[in-house]
């Protein structure tokens, strides 16, 4: 029997949309990277990054890498739910 942990996967999802007011997500990006990091078990995590996230990059997202873990950082409130960025219309 194997004594190994199976690698997780985080991904982050982070949105600033233009029409709200500014985060500070890459200190929040860069805390959980520190954190992970310093860990004993930091050989564990594998963290992927999206940002500018828009509500159709996050089925993509979640498709292409799988992650066991989500996080999201950004704007949301109530009932509106979270903000993302605006598809551009051409």
């Amino acid at each position: 029997m194997s004594n190994s942990i199976p690698v997780k996967k985080i991904l982050i999802l982070a949105a600033n949309p233009k029409q709200t007011l500014p985060l500070r997500i890459d200190n929040e990006v860069r805390d959980i990277k520190e954190g992970l990091r310093r860990s004993q078990k930091h050989d564990k995590f594998i963290l992927e990054q999206e940002w500018a996230v828009r509500s159709r990059d996050i089925r993509r997202a979640i498709f292409d890498f799988r992650p066991n873990i989500i996080h999201f950082s950004g704007h949301g409130s109530g009932t509106t739910g979270l903000s993302f960025e605006c598809v551009q219309k051409k």
